[in-house]
């Protein structure tokens, strides 16, 4: 008699749990087209022109913790190309520039967040530089942003400059961050622009690219 009641209840609960399931799948579905468009429309100004981010809702057979969903993001590098997972044909500078994209859509919800991006502008350079550089201050206006950078592009985006030096004292490697004053920043970008032997040229370049950037 209890086995009969408790299998009827058990049945009756996993008729619930599908349409609950049924009712996020229809969610996914449609929140994953408006997000794709939008994260599409951040990926031409990162100048990935003729890539296409897709998300792919497909359904599993039995559910699980999340759902009854399995969530695809797939990318198409033109508009001939197959969609494939984005895991194995994105490159590394085409994966931080995804990356940076969907954080640039989803910054405008729920509450500041620190963001650590490492090295984001991996495989860029030149104007697609600058631009990652304007994403990360944009983000930055909403939640704390964190990035490690070897690019005087994006360095120069920065609200504020840390310097991360390596040193062998007795045996041992010290790691060492120091805050740059305006000047040193300067020098600082001087450098990444030249390289060891800092020039009058890259110096005002530096000074140029700093103010460029308050501008934004």
């Amino acid at each position: 008699e209890s086995l009969k009641i408790l299998e009827a209840e058990l049945k009756k609960k996993e008729s619930e749990l599908h349409d609950l399931a049924g009712q996020l799948s229809t969610k996914r579905k449609s929140a994953s087209k408006k997000f794709a468009t939008r994260v599409n429309q951040e990926l031409v100004d990162l100048n990935m022109k003729g890539a296409e981010l897709l998300i792919e809702v497909r359904p599993l057979e039995t559910l699980n913790s999340t759902g009854g969903d399995e969530v695809l993001f797939m990318i198409k590098n033109s508009p001939k190309d197959e969609p494939r997972p984005i895991s194995r044909v994105a490159s590394g500078g085409e994966l931080s520039r995804i990356m940076l994209a969907i954080k640039q859509v989803i910054v405008s919800h729920g509450w500041p967040m620190t963001y650590l991006f490492d090295e984001v502008d991996t495989g860029v350079s030149g104007p697609t530089a600058e631009k990652v550089g304007k994403k990360l201050k944009s983000i930055a206006r909403a939640h704390q942003v964190i990035c490690i950078t070897h690019l005087p592009q994006v360095a120069a985006y920065g609200d504020a400059h840390f310097l991360i030096s390596k040193d062998v004292k007795k045996g041992l490697v010290h790691s060492e961050v120091t805050e740059l004053s305006k000047e040193d920043r300067v020098k600082e970008l001087g450098r990444l622009i030249s390289g060891e032997k800092v020039t009058a040229s890259s110096l005002t370049h530096a000074r140029e690219m700093l103010k460029s950037s308050r501008t934004i």
